[in-house]
């Protein structure tokens, strides 16, 4: 694998770990507000905003490899994300790991949106 994929790669793996941690957490937040749990819920929403930070972090990275570090990759990666087919192994593996981070965060999102919904119910 050439290396430029290969650091891509290694980045979109730690933000699937980052999104694996923050939908764990989202749960658990669903949970202790639906038990009216709010000393656990402050304590979760305390503790998901660590892996939420690194995710900001990993998608910095990744903007920066692809624009500064590894430029030459910059088209096909652009190609990609737009939904066009991997050319070769190595970008079917970073295609693989889109796919696997994009299914996380379909999981998260009615989850968080849910939550949100839920909060502002209350505030009302």
């Amino acid at each position: 694998m050439k290396d430029e994929w290969m650091t891509l790669l290694v980045q979109l793996r730690k933000r699937y770990t980052a999104l694996s941690e923050t939908y764990d957490l989202t749960v658990q937040m669903g949970e202790a507000l639906d038990r009216n749990d709010r000393t656990s819920f402050g304590m979760l929403l305390s503790m998901r905003q660590e892996p939420v930070l690194r995710m900001q972090e990993l998608d910095g990275n990744i903007r920066r490899i692809v624009e500064i570090d590894a430029p030459d990759i910059r088209e096909r990666w652009q190609a990609l994300i737009q939904g066009e087919n991997p050319q070769d192994a190595d970008e079917q593996m970073v295609v693989k790991q889109m796919q696997q981070n994009r299914r996380m965060i379909e999981r998260l999102v009615p989850i968080d949106s849910r939550i949100n919904q839920v909060l502002s119910e209350r505030k009302s």
